[in-house]
């Protein structure tokens, strides 16, 4: 099933909208806590937008590269919950309700609402482990590209939408989203993550 989502199987594609379409609605219904300078909203969509995120969540979930992203380890609902996140955001930024710079507060949804009372202790100290290394990379990251990591890989904004963001052409984003790869693998190769050849690094995606 997996290898037919990522295919972009229409039967397949149906079936996972058809299945989370509710509780992604849901969670668009609730307020959204965001930091403007030194305050702190709670925002919600109006029916409009709601309706407007809700569609728009699915339509950046099922791009190509966003179900090539999609790992199949995670569970795909908090995976689905960030995208729909950041549409929200989006929404709410391009309305005028809340400001440009404007920064959610909200637990990451996929931390918020992965079940990790069905993971055996194994699995959970592996995805800490996990945690631990992403977090230690983007730490060691200059402020530029830390932003754009967050844009594209944390938040799922597609590469026009970063772009619009970081004041970048989207032909400068793609160009650093490559080096980001790129400096990534050889994060993880130089932790005993990847046994990858260097001269190989240039063919992942």
């Amino acid at each position: 099933m997996l290898q037919a989502f990522r295919e972009g199987e229409r039967a397949t594609l149906t079936r996972v909208y058809r299945t989370y379409s509710p509780q992604v609605a849901r969670y668009l219904a609730r307020r959204f806590s965001v930091r403007s300078g030194s305050s702190v909203h709670s925002v919600s969509l109006g029916a409009l937008d709601l309706d407007a995120a809700h569609q728009e969540t699915f339509v950046r979930a099922f791009r190509p590269a966003m179900r090539q992203a999609y790992d199949g380890v995670r569970p795909y609902l908090g995976f689905l919950l960030t995208l729909a996140r950041s549409t929200a955001v989006d929404l709410l930024r391009a309305s005028g309700r809340i400001a440009r710079e404007a920064v959610p507060l909200d637990d990451a949804p996929e931390l918020a609402h992965a079940p990790t009372e069905e993971h055996g202790p194994e699995e959970q100290a592996l995805r800490a482990e996990v945690r631990t290394l992403v977090r230690q990379f983007l730490e060691g990251l200059p402020e530029e590209a830390r932003a754009l990591a967050q844009l594209r890989f944390m938040e799922g904004l597609s590469q026009e939408a970063a772009a619009a963001r970081l004041q970048l052409t989207r032909g400068e984003v793609r160009v650093r989203e490559r080096h980001l790869r790129t400096r990534f693998t050889e994060h993880l190769l130089a932790r005993g993550w990847l046994d990858v050849p260097l001269g190989g690094m240039e063919k992942l995606p």
